[in-house]
This record gives C-alpha cells, structure tokens and sequence, in this order.
C-alpha cells in the first residue's frame, strides 16, 4: 500500500472483516501506512475503526490509544472534520472513561483526568450534563463509595437527556443494576416497569432490565415473575457471545432457587468464553458466579468439561477442582481492581457472591419456547441487522 487510493481500498475492505484479531492487525497496518504517508485524514478514519473493532472484541481497554490520538488530531485542526465526527467522539469518549470500571489495566487517575476534559467539553458545546453524572455515578460505585454514587445517580436521574445520553431503553436497566446492587429492590423494580410494559425500548430489551431485577424480584417474593425473566432473558443470552456479562446473573439466579442442574448446565456451556472474555469485570464476575455454582452443585458429583485453550489440556473437572480454579481467578481479579482502586470493594463483593447462600430450596421454571434470533416477540422491536457505535 503506497498511495492514498489503495490504502482507502485497504479500509474499505478492512470493515468487511469479521470482528477479531484479524480486522484489528489489518486496521493497526493501515494506521500505520496511514500515519507514514502524512495522511492524517485517514489515519483518523482507520482509528475509528480500530476503536469498533477493539469495542466488538475481547480488548476493549486497547482502544484508549487510539481515541487519544483521534482527539488530538481533531483539536489540532477541527477544520478538517464533519459536525459527525465530533458527535462520533463524544460518544467514543464515554467509552474510553467507561473502560476504568471494565478492566484494572487504566489507571484511576487517568480516568478521572478524561472524566474531567470530558465534563470541560461537554459544557463549552452546551450539552447536557447527564452522560458526565452517569459516569461518575458509575465510577464512584466501581470503587464503593455509595455515599458519592448516590449523590451522582439522582442527578444523573433527573438531568435532562441529548443526544449525548445512553439508549432510553437502557438507561433505566443499568439504574436497576445499581439499586439492586444498594438493596433498593422496590425501586429497582419500578425503574425497568416503562421498558418492561414497552413504553421504552431498543434492540437489547428487554432482556436487559429482566436480567437487571431477577434478584430484586426473588427479594421482593415475586418468585413467578423471577422465573419468567430468567428463561425469557436467556432464551436470548446463551447466543449472544456479547451477553457474556449477564450469564453472572443467569446462573447465580438458578443456583440460589434451588435450579442446582441448570446452573452447572450454563456454566459448562459457556465456560469456554472465560478464556476470551470482552473484560476483565465480566470474567471476573463469571468466574465468582461459576465458583458459587461448583461450590452449592458439589454434592450432585457433576463433572465439566473444560475445553483446551493455549497451553492448557482440555480436561473434565469435578466441581471442587473447577470451582477451586475460578474463585482463584475471581479473587485475582479482583485484588488487581482493588490495587488499582485503593479499596478493598471488589474483593469484598466477589467474597459476597461466592458466599452465598440459596433463597429456596426449589422455583418451578416455567417451560422455555424458543423465538427464532431473526424474529421480534410481540410488542418488541425488531432485532438490529447490525451493531451500532451508539449504544
């Protein structure tokens, strides 16, 4: 690739890859031929891609470079971008500040400065201030300072929404996730009521806000109604590689009613994406729920398959042996947040969830009728074609 036309050839055929290493060393290549040809138009435009492609795979954390270096160039001369370009970045930025809650890889201090220079510009362009108390709503709970996150949850709440704001549909699911997490069942559940009556929606509900309440809902003795969310959200979830942050919820919620089979079913089914998971919370979360599972399940003498990955020999594991494995790999983790954090918050949280206890000896689940993917149930949106970067 030597001239501006073949290396536009090159990108445009970079976007066709599938999602994976593959795109991202082609899109890294083209960045980098970009880059010593002068081209600063199109190194942006290969970054931005590379920013999707990081997002859609396990890595999330590698996009902070290159937002960085698309921020800098438009600064350096705005001139040379469309008014879509800088809305592109105000969404990709909350990106790069969420990564802080995803992975202990980004330092606290460097989030709270992105925070910062993202609050500074969001005021100069008059935006509302929502999507800034979200994230520091978000943030000040990753560390355990509920005190802090509440104060940033009821103006994040109560601001006004722009364009700048997270899907209406799926606002509400992740204030849900937060109640829940505060013991606020009461509220956590009327906050999801508008997406689950389908007065809010989008293409991810609303599986989303049923995963979001199945414990306020078991707290609050709606035992049916937990049920009902839990077959009906993972009917969707056990396909999605990208649900693998609700799959925590899916098989606590079974091994905690008494539905013992059922969680080490999910957990052996999808123990294979803990080798590449989207982040470091989520396989963090997985493997404290998957420990939590072994340990309640041990008496069953169920054995698990664990496939071959790198330099590990597939092997079938008693549940002592496998949930020995993952409350290691949970603790890890989240020992790496706390050191990040200066907090012992998710080392005390993953202790919680692997502690834990079941709420009933038995919940009845209510026979699962499979929607084809391609297909909305009644009163749904339709399933996006393709994933969005505003989301």
């Amino acid at each position: 690739m030597t001239t501006a036309h073949e290396l536009q050839e090159a990108l445009e055929e970079a976007r066709e890859l599938p999602d994976g290493d593959g795109k991202i060393a082609e899109l890294e290549r083209i960045a980098a031929h970009a880059d010593a040809a002068g081209d600063v138009r199109l190194g942006y435009d290969a970054r931005i891609d590379l920013i999707d492609a990081y997002n859609n795979h396990t890595e999330r954390w590698r996009m902070l470079p290159a937002f960085g270096w698309c921020l800098a160039a438009y600064d350096r001369d705005p001139s040379m971008f469309e008014e879509w370009d800088g809305e592109q970045l105000r969404w990709y930025h909350k990106w790069a500040v969420a990564t802080l809650r995803s992975t202990p890889r980004v330092g606290l201090a460097q989030t709270q400065a992105a925070l910062d220079d993202m609050e500074r510009r969001f005021r100069a362009g008059g935006h509302s201030m929502q999507t800034i108390y979200n994230l520091r709503c978000k943030i000040a709970d990753h560390v355990g300072d509920e005190g802090e996150a509440r104060k940033w949850f009821d103006l994040w709440r109560t601001a006004e929404r722009d364009e700048n704001s997270d899907c209406a549909g799926c606002d509400p699911s992740r204030q849900a996730e937060l109640l829940a997490g505060w013991g606020e069942w009461d509220d956590a559940v009327k906050t999801v009521e508008p997406v689950l009556s389908g007065v809010l929606g989008c293409a991810e509900q609303p599986e989303k806000a049923l995963v979001a309440v199945l414990l306020p809902y078991l707290k609050l003795g709606r035992y049916e109604d937990a049920a009902k969310a839990h077959v009906r959200a993972y009917r969707r979830h056990r396909h999605e590689r990208d649900a693998f942050s609700f799959l925590p919820e899916h098989m606590r919620f079974c091994v905690l009613t008494g539905n013992t089979d059922r969680a080490v079913d999910i957990l052996a089914e999808h123990l294979s994406w803990l080798d590449r998971p989207f982040d470091d919370a989520s396989a963090m979360e997985f493997a404290a729920a998957g420990a939590l599972v072994c340990r309640l399940a041990a008496p069953t003498g169920r054995i698990v398959h664990r496939p071959a990955f790198e330099s590990r020999a597939e092997a079938d594991l008693s549940l002592e042996q496998l949930g020995a494995d993952l409350a290691a790999r949970a603790r890890e983790i989240a020992s790496q947040f706390d050191a990040r954090n200066g907090t012992d918050h998710q080392s005390r949280r993953m202790a919680q969830w692997m502690s834990g206890e079941p709420m009933l000896a038995s919940l009845e689940l209510p026979p699962d009728q499979p929607t084809p993917s391609y297909m909305a149930e009644p009163g749904l949106p339709p399933r996006a074609a393709t994933r969005s970067w505003r989301r």
